[in-house]
Order: C-alpha cells, then structure tokens, then sequence
C-alpha cells in the first residue's frame, strides 16, 4: 500500500494536514503533505485510506501510530461534515468512544479545544465516552452524563455531574494534605475566598472539590475513606448547602458517614437567585447584580419574564432551574459567564460581613489549624 499508484492519490483538505500536526506535535506544518484514496479504487471496502509524506518518504495509514490513525479518522469526518452542511442551523451529531486511549494528555487538550471551536462555529453537538478525568476536566458539569449501571441493571444517567463523581476516584488528588469536598461550584469559590481570606492554606496544600449535590459528595466522600484513596496523608471533609441539613443529616446516619460535616448558609445557586431576587428580593444583592453584570437587559425585565410563564410553571421552578437559564441566556449575549456571576455574588457576601459565615470559618480553622 505505500506503493500506491501516484495518479490515484488525491490531496486531503488542509484542515485534516494542519490539525494533524498541531495537536501531535504542536507544529501545522510538521505533515507536509497528506493523500488519501478511496478503499474500493485499491480492492478495499470502503472508507479512506490516507497518506502522510516526509522528508519524501510515504507513509501509509497501515504504519501509522495508533494516534495518528485515530486523530485522521476523527479530522476527516469533521472536514466531510464541514462540506456536506447546507444549513448550519440544523445541529450535527458526532459520537467519538474514549479517545484518550490513543493520544498523550496534551495532545487530547488540544483535540477537547479544537472540537470546543468545532462544535461554536458549525453548530455541531459531540458527545464522548471516556473513562478519563484529564479529557472531561474542562466541560462543564451541564455538559457531563454519568451513567450508573445498578445492582439490578437497570441504569440511571446523572446530569449535570462534576467530573471528581463521574470519574469516582481521586488519583490526582492524593498530593494534598487536605480535601474539601463541596456540591457546586458557588460554594468552591466561597471556601477558596475564605481560606485565602483567613490564610488557612499557609504551609499546606488544601483542594476544594465541587462534586454535584449533596448525595453525590457523602457517597464519593464514603467512597475515599473506605478504599482509603487518599493514602495516609490528607484528610478529607465535607461542606454542604444549608437547604438540606435535615436530608443530609438522615442520610449520614444510614450510610454511617463520621466526616467532618458543615453547612453553608446558602442554597445552590440557582436556588439562592431565585429566593434573593424573586421570592422575597434583597434589594442590596438586587442593586449589586445590577450594576455590575446585568447593565443592559434589566434584572426587571428577566424577572418580569420569568413571571410571564405559567402560575404552575413558575411555582414548580423550586430548584430555581428555569429563573437560571434565562439569565445564563442573557450572560451569554453579553460574553459574559457562570463564573462572572459567582464572583460577583461572593464579593457581595463577603462586602456584607454575613454572620453566618463565622461557623464556617471556624469550622475551617479546626479542621486546618
């Protein structure tokens, strides 16, 4: 095959020549030049069978790498759908399966930020499966599906889900001296600020790890101390949201869970925005939002149309789910993000001197000092 007949070899599309050679060796133009042939023009069935040249040698897809071959497969089929698309507002759906088993973890980074680049310019949705919290520590917990296989069979699919559950091990983890387990990310950005805040992370190294809800934290926290994971080393234990003590106290007690526990004095995000700044508004936290990241599309206006949807609807909403997502919508029209308005958030908390704050402190500092 490397002796295929030169008339019948016909030029790749540069995206595939380009994108080969940045992410396996961080240089567009370390594949001079790439061919392919169709499978049945040399007596295969099917498919495309591609060349690469250097240094004026051939090299044919047979005595490629494994990750060379894989990454060809996935640039073709991406540059086959790129041209095939007459309507771009009609999504497209890619399946790649565990992708990591053939590339090096900084070749697979920059595979996730082609396909990110991908998926916003030609609208496509790509799903993966993987077993590897390198490729999915980026994606967002919205965009991560855990599927569970039970005692019975049957399976149950988690979603959003942070990559630390999803991957159920905390290999990469085992370095620090302390691991703070929390659900989402609003409370890992207050740990993070108070620590820092108060000093606490002087001569050690303290990890806040955002898992999901509450369940999801007790049972990986569980999980670590009975497979003792984290090695004899670190110590581990748990903040979770206030709204559900009670829940989380009961289900503590069954699954006999003694990890060092605290609550903190607010709801998840979505839950928090919605209690502020609908149910009974914090004028202060209203004004404060207003200012600094809804400084176009009114807080009024997102409020008012939340109200519009149904009364059933609206009271259903307890999670605060449906309020998030038509401001999410409007943060994304001024590029703005999730991450944005945590900051701001926090900022707020902290420029209030909330009482309720003190127990958690104090509850860090025993568990550091």
């Amino acid at each position: 095959m490397e002796n295929a007949n030169p008339k019948m070899l016909k030029e790749a599309d540069e995206f595939i020549r380009q994108n080969l050679g940045e992410i396996l060796q961080g240089d567009s133009n370390f594949y001079e030049k790439i061919w392919y042939v169709q499978g049945e023009d040399v007596g295969l069935k099917g498919g495309y069978i591609f060349y690469y040249e250097k240094k004026g040698k051939r090299i044919s897809l047979f005595h490629m790498s494994t990750g060379e071959n894989l990454l060809i497969s996935i640039l073709n089929s991406i540059s086959i759908r790129k041209k095939e698309r007459d309507n771009i507002e009609k999504p497209c759906m890619f399946f790649l399966d565990e992708v990591e088993l053939a590339l090096h973890p900084s070749s697979l980074k920059k595979l996730m930020t082609l396909l990110t680049q991908v998926s916003d310019e030609y609208n496509y949705a790509i799903y993966f499966s993987t077993h590897s919290i390198e490729l999915i520590r980026g994606i967002k917990p919205e965009n991560i599906f855990y599927i569970e296989r039970h005692s019975d069979n049957s399976l149950e699919v988690l979603n959003p889900c942070y990559p630390a559950y999803a991957t159920k091990f905390l290999y990469d983890h085992s370095g620090y001296d302390r691991i703070i387990l929390v659900e989402d990310d609003l409370a890992k950005e207050i740990i993070r600020r108070i620590l820092k805040k108060e000093s606490m992370m002087n001569n050690k190294l303290v990890h806040v790890l955002p898992c999901g809800g509450w369940n999801n934290v007790l049972d990986l926290a569980d999980d670590v101390i009975r497979n003792n994971l984290l090695g004899k080393r670190a110590s581990i234990c748990i903040i979770l949201d206030g709204d559900i003590k009670d829940q989380a106290d009961k289900y503590r007690k069954k699954i006999h869970n003694s990890i060092p526990t605290n609550y903190l004095p607010i709801k998840s995000l979505e839950k928090y925005l919605r209690s502020k700044l609908v149910l009974s508004v914090d004028h202060k936290l209203y004004r404060h939002l207003t200012d600094y990241i809804f400084q176009q599309k009114s807080l009024a206006e997102i409020i008012d149309e939340y109200k519009r949807i149904s009364r059933y609807d609206w009271e259903k909403d307890s999670n605060g789910k449906t309020f998030y997502s038509l401001l999410n919508d409007e943060l994304q029209k001024r590029n703005k993000d999730r991450a944005e308005l945590i900051e701001t958030i926090v900022d707020y908390l902290f420029d209030q001197h909330s009482p309720e704050l003190i127990s958690i402190i104090a509850f860090l500092h025993n568990q550091l000092d």
